[in-house]
């Protein structure tokens, strides 16, 4: 049997997608969908600086 995906490197993946594009939206969107990974606390610190497009 061939390992399944390694789930972790598809959400930093996915993470930093969303840093590249760096609209609220797309951090907006990344913490709905995975509320509680530990990525969405990041992207929570990046809402609450500001900044974003």
């Amino acid at each position: 049997m061939a390992p399944g995906p390694d789930i972790e490197a598809a959400m930093r993946s996915e993470y930093d997608g969303v840093v590249r594009k760096g609209t609220r939206e797309a951090y907006e969107r990344f913490i709905r969908r995975h509320p509680d990974h530990p990525l969405a606390q990041e992207a929570r610190e990046a809402l609450a600086k500001g900044g974003l497009k």
